[in-house]
């Protein structure tokens, strides 16, 4: 694949990314928006999601336009040709880092909320622990795809040809 093909299959897993974390965040903010009593709330809710989702969408159906605009030349002589199952491997690796990523956000600032009001008798502590406990399950969930992106190919190729007569060596 020459790098133009590169970076436009990763910028459509980037779109896809970024549509995943929009549907998370739309839930974190119908329930925190739900407690307040705001008129503006529900049309920021909306304009955010309609952002990620044009966002999304640009990069999704554009990837080619959006690799042009990053790399200068498209004159690259193409590289040797990578197996579907090796860019299953490095998808899968790229999106746990980017869990992974930000489920220390997510771990950092529920145990830092945690530590802060621990003595505050007024402060429902679950809600933090339940955001560290989802912190924890995304961090598990990142590491895994990373450390185990070959795990998950060799795992599916299994699955493709289970039942099928082995071929004589």
């Amino acid at each position: 694949m020459t790098p133009h093909q590169t970076l436009a299959v990763a910028v459509r897993l980037f779109a896809v990314v970024i549509a995943l974390y929009a549907a998370r965040e739309l839930l974190s903010y119908l329930i925190a928006f739900g407690q307040v009593n705001d008129s503006i709330a529900p049309g920021l809710v909306v304009g955010v999601l309609l952002l990620f989702g044009a966002a999304a969408a640009v990069l999704w159906f554009f990837p080619k336009s959006v690799a042009r605009g990053l790399l200068a030349s498209s004159n690259d002589a193409p590289a040797a040709p990578s197996t579907p199952d090796a860019w299953l491997a490095v998808g899968s690796a790229l999106i746990g880092l980017w869990l992974a990523a930000s489920a220390f956000a997510i771990l950092a600032r529920n145990l830092s909320l945690l530590f802060l009001f621990w003595s505050d008798a007024r402060i429902d502590r679950s809600d933090f622990l339940g955001g560290i406990l989802y912190g924890a399950a995304e961090l598990v969930a990142g590491l895994a795809l990373m450390f185990g992106a070959t795990r998950i190919r060799n795992f599916l190729v299994w699955a493709r040809t289970a039942g099928l007569p082995k071929s004589p060596d």
